[in-house]
Formats: C-alpha cells, structure tokens, sequence
C-alpha cells in the first residue's frame, strides 16, 4: 500500500486523492515531504469470511481467529496509529464486513484524523450498510472482482459471488 513512485520520486497516482487528500478536498503535504513519510496500514480486522477464495493470504474461513482484536483494542491500535501519524487505515480481512463494530470503528479512525479506507469481497455490502459506513466517515471501499461472472464465482469459490459484489 506504500506507492514507492510516490515517496522516491514525487510521483502521483491515479488513486492518492483518495489516500491522501483531506476530507474537504484540499490537498496535503506530498508525501515525499519528510514529515509526511507514514505508511498506509493495512488491518486485516477478522480472518472470518463467508466466501472461500483460492488466493486467500489470510488464511480466513468461516470461524475467525480466537486472538482477534476487540473493539477497545482495535481502538486502541487506532491511538497509537494516529499518535504515529498514520494517514490511511485500510479495513480489510478475511472479510471485515463481518465485523458487528466495522462502523464504530471506521469512526473512531476518522476522529482520530486517519482517513478509514474499506476492501471488500462486496457480497455484503447493502445499501444500508454502505450509507452507515459512509456516514461514520469511510473515505473509499475498493470491491474486489476476479473476473467475468463465472471465472469470479470459481475463484471466490461460490456460485452468485460475481453478482453478490456487484450489487454491493
């Protein structure tokens, strides 16, 4: 999540407005800036899922990891990131939709001045849940898709994954 083109050469890509621009749109400090050297974090909040991709790099499945963090914990990594300076918090998993406290959290992280970022498989992702996650101040939610309907369903490894995501 750390574009190297950005912090060696001063590059911008497509998507750093959304990184790395304020709420209101004004632009900050290039990160080449070295007070705004802080690496993008990337949270893996649950290694629970509800689909069950061939290229899982967490490991995830349908019962979780008994060492998951906590709300209070999760906010009080969040502290600590902030105390840091951590521009972005990225939610990720397993599937962090799963997460009951996805929502307080994402919150928490925008009070605390990092701009909360979602990935998601997108299977459920529903208008209400979209606008609560954007109401408690989710800068961005990247879907991910692996293909055309039947190439995404295999490697997701569920029928209707391709069309659960697009809904979403």
């Amino acid at each position: 999540m750390i574009s190297v083109s950005k912090l060696l050469c001063g590059l911008d890509a497509e998507s750093d407005g959304l990184r790395y621009d304020a709420a209101d749109g004004s632009k900050k400090p290039q990160i080449t800036d070295e007070k705004q050297r802080r690496p993008v974090v990337v949270w893996n909040t649950t290694k629970r899922c509800n689909l069950y991709c061939e290229h899982c790099y967490a490991g995830a499945d349908t019962e979780g990891a008994p060492n998951e963090l906590s709300t209070a914990e999760g906010k009080a990594l969040i502290d600590d990131l902030a105390e840091f300076g951590v521009p972005v918090l990225l939610f990720s998993g397993g599937e962090p939709l799963v997460r009951e406290d996805l929502a307080e959290l994402i919150a928490y992280a925008d009070d605390s001045g990092i701009r909360p970022v979602l990935s998601t498989n997108g299977t459920l992702l529903t208008r209400e849940r979209a606008r609560e996650l954007k109401a408690a101040g989710l800068k961005y939610a990247g879907v991910s898709v692996d293909g055309l309907p039947e190439r995404n369903d295999r490697i997701r490894g569920e029928e209707g994954a391709f069309d659960a995501a697009v809904r979403g």
